[in-house]
């Protein structure tokens, strides 16, 4: 008789994050990075909150509740943000792993987060979004960037109608979002004959007020694929006053087969390989430019934009599919094991 075969554990991981905002990109990390667990791992979703509508709705959040004894349990816990308060039931529970996923730039918050489960028995791995996070943070943690549903965010299956050269953003609807001088850049735009379509605009409405061609849409007023859908170029830049880790949303737009131009300050240059799969830039002047030369040369935009998607399905499908999944359920994967997807170099050039 055969000796039965040892099975091997599955593992169990719990997500955490407030999911309160549908429009905020740590939220659509923690459903992502949910989605690509669930085939490897027992994996759950947990707030502490009220979360948004479409969260709850669609996908099986747990809320937690100390007082019931209901919150996550063994395996390996990850908070997802830093941004939020972590309850005292981390004190109630053991864990084989607790990790941060550091994807905005708050170092007092990640500080206060780490001391509270310090003093509730438990070891922190922090993980950066981005290599300019970490470099900024002055961390020696893994890296792993923020996943996307690339079959989501994907180009329309019919030819993009003949229409006026389509530019425009989404984001939260937040000035520090935004630079400084935005409505220079969309007014330009938009006087040289581009239409400029803003989602999560509201509060430049009165920066833009009376500029023809300029439509602003609060944030969540459109799915977000479908208003990536209705541009033909993707312009991205923050506030000084905001650093960027990695700003998923241009990655978004790269899958949806955007060409994107964008600024030099953020983690998400570190996926853009400027002249290839997208522009990097470093003014206003220099993105009106880029712009209008993309406007006025509609095959070259064309090009720009499916190199973007390829990269960014390969990215994500051969590349940051695997490395979530090998990061998170199996801690020997972490010391030493990054590596470039395969096909970055030639979808890049």
């Amino acid at each position: 008789m055969e000796p039965s075969k040892q099975e091997i554990p599955v593992p169990q991981i719990h997500l955490v994050n407030p999911l309160w905002d549908a429009s905020g990109g740590a939220d659509w990390r923690t459903i992502d990075t949910w989605r690509l667990l669930r085939r490897h791992s027992r994996v759950e979703l947990w707030t502490e909150f009220e979360p948004a509508q479409v969260f709850s709705r669609d996908y099986p959040v747990q809320r937690i509740r100390p007082l019931s004894l209901q919150f996550p349990r063994g395996g390996t816990l990850v908070f997802i943000g830093t941004y939020f308060r972590i309850g005292h039931w981390t004190r109630l529970a053991s864990f084989d792993r607790v990790l941060i996923l550091y994807n905005t730039n708050q170092p007092d918050r990640l500080a206060k987060n780490m001391q509270r489960l310090a003093r509730a028995g438990h070891e922190v791995e922090v993980i950066y979004t981005s290599q300019a996070l970490r470099q900024l943070h002055g961390g020696h943690g893994e890296i792993l960037e923020s996943p996307i549903d690339v079959q989501r965010f994907s180009p329309a299956r019919a030819p993009r109608p003949a229409r006026t050269f389509t530019v425009g953003r989404l984001s939260r609807d937040l000035r520090s979002k935004h630079h400084e001088e935005d409505p220079l850049l969309w007014r330009a735009l938009a006087r040289a004959g581009c239409r400029v379509r803003l989602m999560g605009a509201t509060c430049l409405a009165d920066e833009l007020a009376d500029e023809p061609g300029i439509e602003v849409l609060p944030a969540g007023a459109e799915d977000p694929a479908e208003f990536l859908r209705s541009l033909d170029c993707f312009v991205y830049r923050t506030s000084a006053r905001w650093f960027e880790a990695y700003g998923r949303v241009v990655m978004e737009a790269m899958a949806t087969g955007l060409p994107v131009v964008a600024g030099e300050r953020g983690g998400y240059v570190e996926q853009l390989r400027d002249g290839a799969s997208g522009h990097v830039v470093s003014s206003t002047g220099e993105a009106i430019a880029r712009v209008l030369a993309l406007a006025a040369d509609r095959d070259a935009a064309k090009a720009l934009g499916e190199r973007a998607r390829h990269f960014a399905f390969t990215f994500n499908m051969e590349y940051l599919s695997r490395r979530t999944v090998e990061l998170l359920t199996d801690p020997s994967a972490a010391p030493g094991s990054r590596s470039e997807p395969r096909g970055i170099a030639t979808a890049t050039g």
